[in-house]
């Protein structure tokens, strides 16, 4: 594998937590403005999957440009791994060395 190559994984990669560490930012967000009321009723340790479209159309400005910008990142990992044939394994193999 090509420096370039073992770069351009290890940059994707870390695009990947930067993707989870902002969906994570921004439920915290939410969940301590927009939606308050639903933090509210859970209790600790109950557990609920959100998807992103939660988050789509609140009247929370900066959640919504995080928001945005989410879907701006999913875009560009997206071509970079259209464009550059990286496939899961390519990311596995990047995990374990």
């Amino acid at each position: 594998m090509t420096a370039y190559r073992e770069n351009l994984l290890c940059t994707y990669k870390y695009l990947i937590s930067v993707r989870e560490d902002l969906i994570t930012h921004s439920l915290n967000l939410a969940m301590t403005g927009e939606l308050k009321d639903m933090n509210e009723a859970f209790d600790i340790g109950d557990t609920y999957n959100f998807d992103i479209e939660q988050f789509k159309g609140t009247n929370d400005v900066n959640l919504n440009r995080l928001i945005e910008f989410y879907e701006e990142l999913e875009n560009l990992m997206n071509s970079m791994a259209n464009i550059n044939a990286i496939k899961e394994e390519d990311i596995a193999d990047e995990n374990e060395g």
